[in-house]
């Protein structure tokens, strides 16, 4: 259910106040907050650099150079780092998000369905940017495959409830996922990757 992991991630961010239970963040934690619907942050016509800008915090963090690296980090390089914010596809508004947010410094990213409305290269691409970034990252995927390529640990919720944590390989299990979902599922491996792909069918 999207609207419970978007209020999940609005209480953990203290950005909603929960109706019970309390929770803390480590005292070393710099928590950064990716939201479901980004498009408040680009309606503005000005450069990416300009746009980035908006949450420098020191001159050195105002220069350009500076700013051009982390759109770097995300895929913004040359004439790229000069596009406006209102020509942006959704795949370029995300990258733009986490490039702001590797600038504040977060070291745990909270992405709410990251690849929502994306086509499949911009998915793709997202997940292979923020599966190299060497930081915590609390994120919700509904691809279960995609979600087991990418994350260290996997929860799967079933109508509010926790159905089974821990590494994707255990959690994914085909025995899991058809109890869990109601469905026929099973692995099979793919050529020339090697990879173990799981697929579904109703249960007859």
């Amino acid at each position: 259910d999207s609207r419970a992991t978007t209020s999940f991630y609005q209480i953990i961010t203290d950005n909603l106040t929960s109706d019970s239970g309390n929770f803390k963040w480590g005292i070393t934690t710099n928590h950064s907050y990716l939201p479901l619907d980004n498009s408040e942050f680009f309606n503005k016509n000005i450069s990416l650099v300009d746009w980035l800008r908006n949450w420098a915090k020191t001159e050195e963090e105002r220069e350009e150079v500076y700013l051009r690296g982390f759109l770097g980090k995300m895929i913004f390089s040359g004439e790229e780092a000069l596009k406006k914010c209102t020509v942006l596809s959704g795949g370029e508004k995300v990258r733009c998000m986490l490039s702001k947010m590797m600038m504040k410094k977060g070291n745990v990213l909270i992405l709410d369905e990251p690849t929502n409305h994306l086509d499949i290269r911009h998915q793709l691409e997202i997940l292979e940017l923020i599966k190299d970034l060497p930081i915590t990252i609390v994120t919700s995927l509904h691809d279960l495959n995609m979600a087991a390529d990418i994350c260290d640990e996997v929860v799967i919720l079933k109508d509010g409830h926790l159905k089974g944590s821990g590494v994707p390989e255990a959690v994914f299990s085909a025995e899991a996922i058809s109890g869990t979902f109601e469905v026929a599922a099973s692995y099979e491996r793919l050529a020339p990757s090697d990879k173990n792909l799981l697929t579904f069918n109703l249960k007859k």
